[in-house]
């Protein structure tokens, strides 16, 4: 009987070992939010808004490629700083820090704007040898064109052309710490 016993109480710790929780799979083991504290009546309050979603880019012969970890980040006041966290065109792309600067918005609702741009150079994030850190700089070659997104409470969206080949749309939630 006790070795029965031992045997059942093996069997569910290993069972519970197995269905451990993996966590969210977000970054920072960040939840996701059911109200956006970060906009009052269309303008940012100037905490960090970030969003976790779904990127698909569609290239210019029609391939399709879909990121499903996707992590962009609004950073502003009076305009913002548009993150783009490990961003992907390709499933063989390795992820690029890139940020667009400095984007203007216009307030559509109390928890709601919107934002385009007809062409920006974005910036890539390049390591700093000097006294470590980071530091971006302007990348030509990826130019954005016909940038347009929103924010509506929790949602945001974003499209964009890059380099003029790859179509991109974002769409995410906001996530933020429990």
């Amino acid at each position: 009987m006790l070795k029965k016993l031992f045997l059942f109480a093996l069997a569910t710790c290993t069972l519970a070992a197995c269905n451990k929780d993996e966590g969210t799979g977000l970054p920072y083991d960040y939840v996701y939010l059911k109200e956006n504290t970060n906009i009052s009546e269309g303008h940012l309050q100037g905490s960090n808004m970030h969003f976790y979603g779904t990127s698909t880019v569609t290239d210019a012969t029609g391939g399709v490629f879909t990121y499903r970890k996707a992590h962009f980040e609004l950073a502003g006041l009076d305009d913002f700083h548009l993150y783009m966290h490990k961003t992907r065109f390709a499933a063989d792309m390795p992820g690029v820090e890139m940020r667009i600067p400095n984007v203007p918005y216009t307030p559509t609702g109390d928890k709601s704007l919107t934002f385009s741009l007809d062409e920006v150079i974005p910036e890539a994030e390049r390591p700093n040898a000097v006294g470590g850190g980071a530091t971006y700089v302007p990348v030509e070659r990826y130019v954005i064109t016909q940038l347009a997104g929103s924010i509506d409470n929790t949602l945001c969206r974003v499209e964009f052309t890059c380099a003029g080949v790859y179509h991109v749309v974002f769409e995410g939630s906001l996530i933020g710490e429990k």
